[in-house]
């Protein structure tokens, strides 16, 4: 089984995050491995951008999708990441 440092899946989304098209919106990316209530364990993604509510989903969407390619291609631990709700 693939797997990878918490440090390392950071600096992977983030490199994915910061080329993405948004990229230049990104302030900042947050990664924490965190275990769910059902026992599974899963990667909390928190991605802070300029301007958030200027975002449409369908902007957002590929970068998602992107960064759980990147994650599952260095660990298989997480077959999903989820994001934090926009507050």
């Amino acid at each position: 089984m693939k797997q990878a440092t918490v440090a390392d899946l950071a600096r992977r989304i983030e490199e994915v995050s910061r080329s993405s098209a948004l990229g230049p919106r990104v302030r900042q990316v947050e990664v924490e491995a965190e275990d769910s209530v059902e026992g599974g364990a899963f990667l909390r993604v928190l991605l802070h951008f300029e301007h958030p509510d200027e975002l449409e989903w369908t902007q957002a969407e590929p970068l998602v999708r992107s960064i759980e390619d990147a994650v599952a291609e260095l660990d298989e631990r997480f077959p999903s990441v989820r994001f934090a709700d926009a507050a």
